[in-house]
């Protein structure tokens, strides 16, 4: 049943993300984290800032949107987030709808 939940929602959490302009998520085979590109989003302006890195960016998420991301500077993988889709489904589509919702504000 375990097995089958965690698959549900890397599924939901992969789909999500890649319908998200400016994000490209492949997906993962296994484990608990989707690893998705943000370099789309990065020099643009969210909320009057400018992320140069996927530190700046998780920054944002966590200030604005209130969703923790891993950015991928600490795992060797500038440009990326580590995203656990270890939680319960609604939880799951609550935190990337909001991830969605920020980055859709993202400008030139």
């Amino acid at each position: 049943m375990m097995r089958a939940a965690f698959d549900r929602r890397r599924l939901t959490m992969t789909s999500m993300l890649n319908d998200i302009p400016g994000v490209v998520c492949v997906e993962p085979e296994g484990a608990f984290y989707c690893y998705p590109s943000v370099k789309g989003l990065l020099g643009r302006s969210i909320r009057g800032q400018r992320p140069a890195s996927s530190a700046e960016l998780a920054e944002i998420c966590i200030n604005v949107a209130k969703v923790a991301a891993v950015p991928g500077e600490a795992f060797g993988a500038p440009g990326y987030f580590r995203l656990s889709y270890a939680l319960g489904d609604e939880d799951l589509v609550e935190g990337v709808s909001r991830l969605a919702a920020l980055f859709g504000e993202a400008q030139d």
